[in-house]
C-alpha cells in the first residue's frame, strides 16, 4: 500500500513538473458557419504555440452556441489543435445543464487531456456559491468518464485569504486551481502594478496537495456594455505579468490567456468576429480601429519561453525574426470629462496613465546600432537601446495627435528599419463613447 501511494505521489509530481501548456479563454459567440472564421481562429492560435482553447460557454442548450462548438471542434481536429470546456456559471449556475455537452465531446479526438491519467480537462468561470460536495457529485455523475478538473473558484471563501484551508476544503473535488482576478491590479482609482503575490500563495497550497495551478495572463479589462462601464489597467500589465510568470520557472503548471475574442471586455487578442458582436460594442471594439492582433507575436514569444522554462530575458521573436513588438494607447486622455457619454467616465479611470505603452522582443544579434523611438503627437518621448529578450515600457507624455513607434539604425543615418502607427489619433475629449479600450499597433 505504501509503495503504491509513493508511486502515485511521484507520478503526480512528475505531471506538475511537465505540464507547460498555454491556453486562450475563448468566448463562445455567434460564428457564421458559411465563413472560415472558426478555422482561422484555430490556425492563428496554433501558430502562436497555444495548446488549446478554453471554450467559455454559458448557453449549453442554445442552437447557435452548439453550432459554434461544433465548428471549433471540427476545425481543431483538422488542424492539430485542442479544446476543452470552461463552464460559465456566471451565465448558467447549474453545472448539470452542461452534462450533455460534456458527454458528447469528452471523448472527441480534439478534446484536451491532462494529468497523470490523461483525463479530459475541465475548467469553469466562477463558482456561484457551490461547494466541494456539489462538484464531487456532479463529476461523479458521468460514470466511467472522469475529468481533470481545474476550475476558477477564486470567488469562494478562503481562496485568497487562507489557501491552505481552501485546499483542505476543496481538495477532494479538484485536480488544480485557477485564479482569474490576479490577472490585473485590483479595481482602484490609483495607478498600481499587477502582482503575483497571491498566485504564489495559492500555488504553494496547491502543490502541497499535489494539485496543479493555472496562472491568468491578460492585457487590460475595459467594458462599456449592458449599462456597465469600467477600466482595469492596462498600461504595461501584459509584459509585467509575462515577466512574473516566467520568473516562477517550472512552478506554474498552466497559463490561460484572458481572452481570445471577448470584445465586451476588450482583453481580446484574436480577430473580432463581427457576426458575433453586439452592435453596442462596435463603437469601442472593432477590427478597423481597435484590432488587437498585433499583440500576438509578443504572446507567441512568451508561449515559447514558458514551454522551455525561460525567463523574460530568454524570450525570443518567433520564426527567426530579429524583432517583434507592439505599441498600445488610449485614444482619449485620462482626464477627459466624458460628458458626451451617457455612462460617463469608467470606474477605475483614475488608475489610467497618459502614456504610450510598448513591448518589443529582440533576438541575440544585430542590436548594437538599433534604437527604438516612441513618438506621441509629433513629440519624441522616448529613445531606447534594445536588449535580447523582452523589452517594454510605459512612456508618459501621451499627447493629442498621431502615435507611432519605429526602430532606427544609428550606423546608417538613423534609417527607419521597422515602424508601426496607431490607426486612431489621440484626442483630449471624447465624442460619443468615452472609450478606454486600447489602440494596438504592430512593428512591421
Amino acid at each position: 500500500m505504501l509503495k503504491r501511494a509513493l508511486v502515485a505521489a511521484v507520478a503526480a509530481l512528475a505531471h506538475l513538473a511537465s505540464a507547460k501548456d498555454v491556453f486562450a479563454h475563448y468566448m463562445v459567440q455567434g460564428l457564421d458557419g458559411r465563413t472560415n472564421h472558426a478555422v482561422q481562429d484555430v490556425i492563428d492560435a496554433r501558430n502562436m504555440g497555444l495548446t488549446a482553447f478554453a471554450l467559455n460557454i454559458g448557453a449549453p442548450h442554445d442552437g447557435w452556441a452548439l453550432d459554434v462548438v461544433n465548428q471549433l471542434f471540427t476545425a481543431a481536429k483538422a488542424n492539430n489543435f485542442q479544446i476543452f470546456f470552461s463552464l460559465d456559471l456566471a451565465q448558467n449556475k447549474d453545472a448539470y445543464a452542461y452534462s450533455d455537452l460534456l458527454k458528447k465531446y469528452a471523448g472527441h479526438d480534439a478534446y484536451f487531456k491532462a494529468g497523470p491519467n490523461n483525463l479530459p480537462f475541465l475548467s469553469t468561470f466562477s463558482a456561484q456559491k457551490t461547494d466541494a460536495n456539489y462538484w464531487t457529485k456532479f463529476l461523479g455523475s458521468f460514470g466511467q468518464t472522469k475529468f481533470y478538473f481545474v476550475p476558477n473558484f477564486d470567488d469562494t471563501p478562503n481562496y485568497f485569504d487562507n489557501p491552505g484551508q481552501w485546499m483542505n476544503d476543496w481538495g477532494k473535488a479538484i485536480d488544480g486551481a485557477f485564479s482569474w482576478e490576479t490577472a490585473w491590479p485590483r479595481n482602484s482609482d490609483t495607478p498600481s502594478n499587477v502582482s503575483s503575490a497571491q498566485d504564489e500563495e495559492v500555488l504553494k497550497a496547491a502543490h502541497a496537495k499535489k494539485k496543479a495551478y493555472m496562472m491568468p495572463l491578460s492585457t487590460l479589462q475595459y467594458k462599456h456594455w449592458d449599462k456597465q462601464h469600467w477600466y482595469r489597467p492596462g498600461e504595461v500589465n501584459m509584459p509585467q505579468r509575462m515577466t512574473e510568470i516566467l520568473g516562477m520557472g517550472d512552478r506554474a503548471d498552466y497559463v490561460e490567456i484572458l481572452t481570445w475574442n471577448d470584445a465586451g471586455e476588450s482583453h481580446y487578442i484574436g480577430t473580432l468576429r463581427m457576426e458575433g458582436i453586439d452592435q453596442s460594442m462596435v463603437e469601442y471594439a472593432n477590427n478597423d480601429d481597435y484590432n488587437h492582433v498585433a499583440w500576438q507575436p509578443v504572446f507567441a514569444s512568451f508561449v515559447s519561453a514558458f514551454n522551455n522554462n525561460l525567463k523574460a530575458t530568454g524570450m525570443r521573436p518567433p520564426n527567426d525574426k530579429q524583432l517583434v513588438g507592439s505599441m498600445w494607447y488610449r485614444a482619449i486622455q485620462k482626464d477627459a470629462s466624458c460628458q458626451s457619454d451617457a455612462l460617463g467616465r469608467p470606474s477605475g479611470a483614475g488608475a489610467a496613465r497618459d502614456a504610450v505603452n510598448w513591448a518589443v522582443v529582440a533576438a541575440d544579434d544585430g542590436l548594437e546600432n538599433l534604437r527604438l523611438q516612441i513618438w506621441s503627437g509629433g513629440n519624441l518621448i522616448r529613445r531606447v537601446a534594445l536588449q535580447p529578450g523582452l523589452n517594454y515600457g510605459s512612456e508618459p507624455g501621451l499627447a493629442t495627435g498621431p502615435q507611432y513607434f519605429e526602430v532606427v539604425d544609428t550606423a546608417n543615418n538613423n534609417k527607419i528599419v521597422m515602424k508601426g502607427q496607431g490607426r486612431v489619433d489621440v484626442k483630449a475629449q471624447s465624442t460619443g463613447y468615452c472609450n478606454f479600450n486600447y489602440v494596438v499597433a504592430g512593428l512591421n
